[in-house]
């Protein structure tokens, strides 16, 4: 009987050490949830956090993409207005333009205007240093052109162009005191063709580099019998058949 209850002993011995391995192995556990219930919470905070984060992010880009379209907007119509600006500045640019040109011109016809008594005469050789210049233009009227009225014609001013040069003489600019008398001179300029002499009207420098550009022209309507001039009020501007002839324009030749 005492062998028995003796390995009955051991038998629940053995059996509170299996119980106590189940307990510590449950208590391991036990720990091990906790510990992985611990790290699912953080991971729940970080998941809520992130969460919050990305709501954040969202809203930031969000509240972004509002005020890149409102710049977007913005700077839309500013371009527009400064467009628009521009577009008025350019067109007033214009307007401005085209009356400084007419002003201009204008100050040019008035300049044209004020030497339209002034003859300018080329290669009369000066014979001495103290010459008398006005005799030396009457003489060259009577000689050269036949003027008529070459030793009463009245001249305001006449002198010599210039410094002294050895190779050509300097010229000679003679103001008339009447207009009439300057037309009665120039129209004999065909006097002169084959010498060595020269006379035109005292122009200014722009006004003769306008000529230029419609001196064939001009030249081509003469040689075809075509009535061709330019104007008086407007000297840079030539005439056919008595009206202006733009710049560039092919003269028509009658068949």
């Amino acid at each position: 009987m005492a062998e028995g209850f003796h390995k009955a002993l051991e038998e629940i011995n053995r059996k509170l050490e299996k119980l106590d391995a189940i307990q510590t192995t449950v208590n391991e556990v036990q720990t091990s949830l906790q510990k992985l219930e611990g790290r699912i919470q953080k991971l729940e905070y970080s998941q809520t956090t992130a969460s919050h984060d990305i709501e954040n992010l969202k809203e930031s880009l969000n509240k972004a993409e509002k005020q890149q379209q409102n710049s977007t907007a913005s700077l839309k119509f500013y371009q527009e207005k400064t467009d628009l600006a521009l577009t008025d500045l350019q067109k007033k640019n214009v307007v401005l333009e085209a009356k400084l040109k007419e002003v201009q011109d204008k100050n040019l016809y008035l300049e044209a205007y004020s030497r339209r008594e002034n003859i300018i005469f080329e290669n009369i050789v000066q014979e001495t240093d103290k010459e008398d210049t006005e005799l030396v233009v009457r003489t060259f009227l009577e000689t050269e052109l036949g003027y008529k009225d070459a030793s009463t014609v009245e001249i305001q001013r006449v002198h010599r162009l210039g410094k002294k040069k050895e190779e050509k003489p300097r010229q000679i600019i003679a103001r008339f005191l009447r207009y009439k008398n300057c037309e009665e001179i120039l129209a004999l300029g065909s006097r002169l063709r084959g010498s060595r002499f020269k006379m035109y009207q005292d122009l200014p420098y722009e006004i003769v580099a306008r000529r230029r550009k419609q001196m064939d022209t001009f030249k081509e309507a003469r040689k075809n019998n075509i009535p061709a001039s330019f104007s008086r009020a407007q000297p840079d501007k030539l005439l056919i058949k008595g009206k202006i002839w733009p710049v560039g324009k092919p003269l028509e030749i009658p068949g």
